[in-house]
């Protein structure tokens, strides 16, 4: 059996790109951006941090995994959410439950 190296975080982690509990809107800044369509352009709430390879990722570039409420969870490269205030994570509210 082989030992999965990957480190998955539910609590804050200094040099991460974001916080748990942050609002994040997900978003394409690239043509070839990955990006599930049910997820762009929705609000969610960052969950936990997935170090992949831990020694090439950690702490600054990690994957950042989602919770979209109607939709589920998913995965995300720091580029593929933008941070929005606690505010207007109630604005768009209606827009996170599908």
């Amino acid at each position: 059996m082989k030992h999965d190296p990957s480190l998955i975080l539910t609590e804050d982690v200094d040099g991460a790109p974001v916080r748990m509990g942050a609002a994040v809107m997900i978003v394409r800044t690239e043509a070839d951006d990955s990006v599930s369509e049910r997820f762009l352009g929705r609000v969610g709430v960052v969950v936990a941090l997935v170090f992949d390879d831990p020694p090439m990722q950690y702490p600054r570039d990690p994957l950042i995994q989602v919770r979209v409420a109607g939709l589920g969870e998913d995965l995300f490269f720091a580029r593929e959410i933008v941070e929005v205030p606690q505010g207007h994570f109630v604005a768009f509210g209606s827009s996170s439950s599908g």
